[in-house]
């Protein structure tokens, strides 16, 4: 589902290759198509939201962890096998489409059934470890034998996939996606209320992917791009190959730095502390996540133009940090002073062990706009490799802190262990910039000081009036709304109506993101 997003920029920067004639027709399907993958990702976001909700609540956190545990598991053998699709798109060959398409296909089949064979082999011991007891080794070996088909079905998937992206039918492969996203997340939840619990989730992914397999190859069907076009030459099996082990090196890290504190946790104290840990890391991402990805998709297209010119690479820099502080402070405020009711209200008091764990997550994601930023920086200015190290960095920090912080204080060490890790990723971060782009001078203070001075105010207000009322609805509304109308009120006292002007501006651009970015795609297209 999430592939998408890659193998759309791949496919953009193969876009000279494109006879000077299409140059209308494909503006046209480029601007169509980002406004189907935005309109997409907002549909995938809330299906994702609703199961995430309807899960916590129907399901127990002993099953949401070990269900979890069997998604990573399979993502991880999906991402390898997805590697593959993105050099076949990416390679700017002379050679058919269809055998682009047919050498992705063969190349992941093999990586998939590779790595499947080797999980099953590694599962028994694996579970032991990951689950603690007889009854999750047995749950999650359920659950992985359900879902082996999913990797398959996406192998199936790859040809179509890919002859439909280096054919630039990028529209119709986003309304699939989303076809994907919505089933999944529909027939998920009605089984759930059905009540075949975390099984009936598990065979929702299968039948999505099935579902999804069948109308990918009913499409390439319909317009007449199924054939055989001969065996791909010896020289694409090279370059495929290769580029899908760059994609893997550049890739895969952040990849598995993202799940791997799942399974740590899981390791150290068992798949339902797991659970808690993982549903407020999702809670706390979201917003940062959204907003982040909203500006560093400026920044990154932005950046090739103005390289040259260090003053206006600074002032872009400074720009998109100040304005994702104005955003995400306030969201940081809000899920601080109101995690109890938060989890109360959405996903229920058996949830109330993941409070403590969300307050210090709400100060990690305060981190996700630099470490977007930067790294956007970075692949702007063609160092996209010098994030490695700082990938490398934070693995270690959670390889070495997850277990022994969560053994001991359980899911808020486990969410102290990924503040800290996630500290050392901003902090190697900012030295590679510092060094690697000595002509660029910012400073992280000038540029989150405003917001973080404006919500701390903000935040206490909301603290001293809420905690006069029992955690639950009318305790959440009383403090989400004290920050949201305080926050503005303290930033007119502080900066003055400039200020919040520039977050007015901000706020519209954020509600359009679709017409803006379409906008902007036709203006850089009439340049």
């Amino acid at each position: 589902m999430s592939a998408g997003t890659p193998m759309l920029q791949a496919v953009a920067g193969s876009e000279p290759a494109v006879p000077a004639g299409q140059a209308q027709p494909l503006r046209d399907r480029a601007a169509r198509a980002a406004l189907a993958a935005g309109t997409g990702e907002i549909v995938t976001r809330l299906s994702a939201l609703a199961l995430s909700i309807v899960t916590a609540r129907l399901l127990e956190p002993f099953e949401v962890g070990v269900l979890g545990i069997a998604v990573i598991l399979i993502g991880l053998i999906s991402i390898n096998g997805y590697y593959p699709e993105t050099a076949a798109v990416a390679d700017s060959g002379s050679e058919k489409d269809a055998q682009y398409a047919l050498c992705a296909f063969l190349v992941r089949s093999v990586v998939t059934i590779v790595l499947l064979i080797a999980a099953l082999l590694v599962l028994p011991r694996a579970a032991v470890r990951l689950t603690g007891h007889e009854r999750g080794v047995a749950d999650l070996a359920a659950l992985f034998q359900i879902l082996v088909g999913v990797p398959l079905l996406q192998s199936l998937a790859a040809y179509p996939s890919v002859y439909m992206q280096r054919r630039l039918d990028l529209t119709s492969l986003a309304g699939i996606q989303v076809l994907q996203s919505v089933t999944f997340a529909g027939l998920a939840i009605a089984l759930l209320l059905g009540g075949s619990r975390a099984r009936g989730v598990a065979w929702s992914y299968v039948v999505s992917s099935a579902i999804v397999s069948v109308v990918f190859w009913q499409h390439v069907y319909r317009r007449g791009w199924v054939q055989w076009p001969g065996w791909p030459p010896v020289a694409m099996w090279r370059r495929v190959s290769a580029g899908s082990g760059k994609v893997f090196v550049g890739g895969f890290g952040g990849y598995l730095g993202e799940r791997a504190d799942n399974l740590l946790v899981a390791g150290a104290i068992g798949p339902a502390a797991m659970a808690f840990y993982s549903m407020g890391w999702n809670a706390s991402r979201t917003i940062a996540n959204v907003v982040a990805r909203a500006i560093s998709s400026v920044f990154v297209p932005t950046l090739p133009r103005i390289q040259q010119d260090a003053e206006r690479v600074r002032r872009a820099l400074h720009e998109c940090l100040k304005h994702s502080y104005l955003l995400l402070t306030p969201a940081c405020a809000i899920l601080l002073v109101s995690a109890e009711s938060l989890v109360i209200v959405v996903l229920g008091s058996k949830w109330l062990p993941t409070v403590p764990a969300l307050r210090v997550m709400s100060v990690t994601v305060l981190t996700i706009p630099v470490i977007f930023v930067l790294a956007s920086l970075l692949i702007g200015t063609g160092r996209a490799h010098l994030t490695g190290a700082a990938t490398l960095s934070h693995l270690f920090s959670l390889a070495i802190l997850m277990p022994w912080l969560s053994s001991r204080w359980a899911v808020v060490g486990a969410a102290t262990g990924d503040l800290v890790a996630t500290v050392v990723l901003t902090t190697v971060l900012c030295l590679i910039v510092t060094r690697g782009t000595r002509q660029v001078r910012w400073s992280l203070l000038a540029a989150s000081l405003p917001a973080l001075a404006c919500v701390v105010p903000a935040a206490a207000i909301a603290w001293s009036i809420g905690h006069r009322f029992e955690p639950g609805v009318a305790r959440l509304l009383i403090e989400g709304v004290t920050i949201v109308l305080t926050y503005p009120a303290v930033m007119w006292m502080v900066g003055g109506p400039a200020a919040l002007q520039a977050l007015a501006s901000v706020l519209r651009g954020a509600l359009r993101p679709g017409i803006a970015s379409t906008a902007q795609y036709r203006t850089r297209c009439a340049r």
